[in-house]
């Protein structure tokens, strides 16, 4: 975990003694002790190899994260259940058409229902992207000025990651959209596509949330939401795939990777199926 401690070793080898005498001695600063009270933990040390100097520390070098401020990915926490809206819109944009299409009212069927679905896949990814855009680049702005006006502890967060957090919780948005549209499309229930889609992107989330089961994140399109991690990971500290400590199983952009491979194949599929000879009549 962030909090795990690190041991570091560092050799100095161009040392000069002014205004002292006397032999080295060395200090543990802020080290912590055993139960006992008496016994260091993970105590630091010297050793002198001829002109050299090898010091010993350890102690937690990572990154301040449940203690070190409000996080900015929380203005987001709220997104997962934000497009469940999305969701129900996208399965119900195709069945509406579809079942106005089947008793008659509608337009005549297309002659390429591929591309048909590829342009209804266009308008609610597109729609999707930009509501989420609007939405998400007022809320992670505002929601951290309002924070720091009033004196609360924010992590820091350059602006690239602050942009790509925004853009990329729409771009999740809009590949969600296009699944639960693929989805529609391959069932052709709005009921059933949509109880499949909350099932396959919000319910992962809200379950690693509550810290059960975070490897979901890893499998299901829900770990897109890992474009929104808003601290950064170091080589250097061993960190745990949990939602309460700010990280997640893959990287923004893997997780990002796998919400849109999703919507791909689901549309792809669904695609697949619209080429097969259509042999249902209206009624």
């Amino acid at each position: 975990m962030a909090v795990a401690f690190s041991q570091v070793t560092a050799t100095f080898d161009r040392i000069d003694l002014q205004g002292a005498n006397g032999p080295w001695h060395r200090d543990d600063v802020g080290v912590g002790y055993e139960s006992d009270g008496k016994t260091p933990h993970h105590p630091g040390g010297v050793v002198e190899s001829g002109d050299k100097l090898i010091v010993t520390g350890g102690g937690d070098i990572g990154p301040a994260v449940m203690l070190g401020g409000i996080r900015a990915d929380l203005m987001l926490i709220g997104g997962a259940v934000g497009l469940i809206p999305v969701l129900v819109a996208a399965a119900t944009f195709f069945m509406t058409e579809h079942r106005r299409r089947l008793i008659g009212t509608g337009p005549p069927a297309q002659p390429r229902p591929v591309r048909l679905l590829a342009a209804k896949a266009m308008v609610v990814g597109a729609v999707a992207f930009v509501a989420a855009l609007v939405s998400s680049g007022v809320v992670v702005p505002v929601g951290l000025a309002i924070l720091r006006a009033n004196h609360n502890q924010v992590q820091p967060i350059t602006s690239s990651t602050e942009l790509r957090m925004i853009v990329g919780y729409a771009a999740l948005t809009a590949a969600a959209a296009v699944l639960a549209l693929g989805l529609a499309a391959l069932v052709r229930r709005a009921g059933i596509a949509i109880g499949l889609a909350i099932a396959l992107v919000v319910v992962p989330y809200l379950l690693a949330t509550a810290g059960l089961a975070p490897r979901l994140l890893m499998i299901t399109p829900a770990a897109g939401f890992a474009i929104t991690q808003s601290i950064p990971t170091f080589a250097h500290v061993d960190v745990g795939p949990s939602l309460l400590a700010g990280y997640y199983p893959l990287p923004p952009w893997a997780g990002l990777t796998v919400a849109c491979a999703y919507a791909a194949l689901a549309l792809g599929v669904a695609m697949a199926v619209q080429t097969r000879p259509q042999h249902s009549a209206s009624r």
